[in-house]
């Protein structure tokens, strides 16, 4: 069963064409990267994939994720909310709240499974607590889990992004442009981080990038843009630097960033088992 199916998919924007009839699939267990020059419609599509946006309407309009509807001909499933639940999002922005500790926000990541009384006075249980913790440990900022959110950076607000959607326990994540505004180093730790979950639970994972080497290092398939169509759907090893100029309609730099090599990860003893 694939992960996600998208089927002649269009969208306009106050009469202006922004997709134009996508049809892609995505298996369950890839990782892959989704690129093309700013305004190609790649953010548009990540919104579509959980109802965030809906498409125009049309005869053959489909979006299913896991094996369930997300919206057909323009209108949302009915029950979207239940596959949302299994949908993890990671921002460019964080989306963290500043003023709650680390922990806390990685708990917000469970309340879709709790129950509402329990869940409007924030009251988590221990195991729920322990659960964040570990989440926080996987992603390498156990000894941050009590410190304000705002008080760390950038690469590490997003990795406690990501502990979130592990807490939610997200079959998909969609990260769109996570490492947009990061320092080489902390884009680094954010793509290890995405390809270890992905590598390690089998949460299918789509991330969109600007920055072409490191879809090229972490990424096995791409599917890239052009004006909101779908210019290349395969492995990342037949994108080559012909392909990449035509796409991006110039000499492309494939890193707009130094890209920084990974480093070998020391052993910790640590297994990502299932949350």
């Amino acid at each position: 069963m694939s992960a996600i199916k998208v089927n002649a998919l269009q969208k306009s924007f106050t009469g202006a064409p922004v997709l134009k009839g996508i049809s892609v699939e995505v298996e369950q267990g890839e990782m892959l990267a989704l690129i093309g020059s700013s305004g190609s419609g790649k953010s548009t599509l990540m919104r579509h994939l959980s109802g965030l946006t809906l498409a125009d309407r049309g005869p053959a309009s489909l979006v299913e994720v896991l094996g369930r509807k997300v919206q057909q001909h323009g209108r949302a499933a009915s029950d979207i909310r239940r596959t949302r639940a299994r949908i993890g999002h990671v921002f460019q922005q964080f989306n963290l709240i500043n003023r709650l500790s680390v922990q806390t926000n990685v708990l917000i990541g469970a309340l879709g499974r709790v129950p509402v009384w329990r869940s409007l006075p924030g009251w988590f249980t221990d195991a729920e607590r322990r659960l964040a913790l570990e989440a926080l440990e996987l992603v390498g900022l156990r000894e941050h889990a009590m410190k304000r959110a705002s008080t760390l950076s950038g690469g590490q607000q997003q990795r406690v992004a990501i502990a979130r959607a592990l807490m939610q326990q997200a079959e998909v994540i969609l990260a769109d442009e996570p490492i947009a505004s990061l320092d080489p180093e902390s884009s680094r730790l954010v793509m290890e981080t995405l390809q270890r979950i992905n590598r390690e639970r089998g949460i299918t994972v789509i991330v969109t990038l600007h920055q072409v080497d490191y879809a090229r290092q972490y990424c096995r398939r791409a599917i890239a843009l052009r004006d909101g169509e779908v210019f290349f759907n395969g492995p990342i090893s037949a994108l080559d630097d012909t392909t990449l100029a035509t796409l991006y309609g110039t000499a492309h730099e494939t890193a707009e960033r130094p890209l920084i090599p990974s480093r070998p990860r020391q052993a910790s003893g640590l297994e990502l088992n299932p949350v």
